[in-house]
């Protein structure tokens, strides 16, 4: 169904284009989350302590963090073809680069320079899915887009260390350096130009974004959005492969198949999500249920994770990679109370401070965990959940129960 006022690509065309915006979120989330599968390399190779792992590992999120307002701005200028196909081309040069590099500040640079290029993968898909499909249909293409996004993460596991065996880890980041230059091309060859809409200055779209700050809704639903997804990106790319080698005692192996079903339970759980939106509001319930409902899941993963047995944390950590990146569907949430002239610096805003936060999380763990964890792992991963859990729950009391002069929705 086309949107009214302006023709739709044909089918093929469009099924071309959502592929490939797709594949590209699927390069995002398998550099999100390579790092996991790649700790034990990076630290023996490179003489990382958890610190300077955390920082490694996290300057993906804060070159992608800072990238957002900038990429927001451009997306409502140019449209996804062209902004992300020069994304893309960024992303090549730092994963060319972090292949090449020896020294770990250039690594770190070179991962920051992956967090750019990388910054508007989920941005313009949702960008796209908003353009050409009709408003039903986008809670259900983007939880595909995110299903696809754990696939990344999937591939980033287990599969990763069946690739080691056969080349160098700085071998597999040039060739994926390749493909992601081919995915640019394809996206600047295949995705039409967007819409015509109303021109405004530079100064005027900066402005849009500082007007979109102030949407009750996106202050309503941002801090639960930040910290689910912060804590959950910063532990399933990163610190649960330190949990389980270090609390658990897991071996590589089963470290590396338990990263697997944790990215096959994101995937599912981001497909779900989808579907799940789809059926729902059919029936006259909302989308913000399946919000909240996927925000208490994921607490209570948590929780789980702290009072269970070590050798019980399978579940716990499958119910955690399942929830949390379905409560990130609030992108659509807020969007749906944006004019669509405003809907990337919606995303984008949001997208910046979500981004951050799992920079912050991220790192800020690695800190604790080399201040802290060398002498006792185990009650530092406590300490760190008990902190984030309360914390969550904060957020999700301010998201239940708004403000009198915010939506109730």
């Amino acid at each position: 169904m086309a949107k009214a006022g302006h023709t739709s690509p044909s089918a093929i065309r469009l099924t071309s284009v959502l592929i490939l915006f797709g594949i590209a979120y699927f390069l995002s989330l398998f550099f999100r989350t390579v790092n996991a599968i790649l700790s034990s390399r990076l630290e023996t190779d490179l003489s990382l302590d958890a610190a300077s792992l955390g920082l490694l590992t996290a300057a993906y999120f804060f070159g992608g963090g800072m990238a957002q307002i900038p990429i927001g701005v451009c997306l409502d200028a140019y449209g996804p073809r062209r902004v992300q196909s020069v994304m893309l081309c960024i992303a090549a040069i730092g994963i060319a680069a972090f292949g090449l590099f020896e020294s770990v500040p250039m690594l770190v640079v070179a991962r920051l320079l992956i967090g750019i290029g990388l910054a508007g993968c989920l941005t313009t898909a949702f960008q796209v899915s908003i353009l050409w499909l009709s408003s039903e249909k986008v809670p259900l293409a983007n939880g595909l887009y995110l299903a696809v996004g754990g696939l990344g993460a999937l591939a980033a596991t287990a599969p990763v260390n069946v690739v080691l065996e056969l080349i160098s880890w700085q071998q597999m980041f040039v060739a994926v350096a390749a493909l992601t230059l081919i995915v640019a091309a394809a996206i600047a060859i295949v995705t039409p130009e967007p819409p015509v809409t109303p021109r405004l200055s530079w100064g005027g779209r900066l402005k849009s974004v500082a007007q979109v700050a102030t949407n009750a809704r996106l202050r309503q639903y941002l801090p639960l959005s930040a910290l689910c997804f912060g804590t959950g990106s910063a532990m399933q790319g990163l610190w649960a492969a330190d949990w389980m080698r270090a609390v658990a005692g897991h071996s590589a192996d089963v470290i590396g198949w338990s990263l697997a079903m944790m990215a096959v339970s994101l995937t599912v759980g981001a497909a779900a999500g989808g579907v799940l939106t789809l059926v729902m509001e059919r029936r006259g319930l909302q989308l913000k249920h399946v919000i909240l409902g996927s925000a208490v899941l994921f607490i209570l993963a948590e929780i789980g994770l702290v009072l269970l047995p070590s050798t019980a944390s399978l579940i716990p950590w499958l119910l955690f990679a399942l929830t949390y990146n379905v409560v990130t569907l609030s992108y659509v949430h807020v969007s749906r109370s944006q004019p669509k002239e405003s809907v990337g610096s919606a995303i984008a805003l949001m997208n910046t401070i979500v981004v951050l936060s799992t920079f912050v999380i991220q790192y800020g763990l690695g800190l604790f965990f080399s201040w802290y964890g060398p002498s006792d792992p185990a009650a530092a991963y406590t300490w760190a959940f008990w902190v984030l859990i309360w914390i969550q729950i904060a957020a999700l009391i301010w998201c239940c129960f708004p403000r009198a002069n915010s939506p109730t929705d």
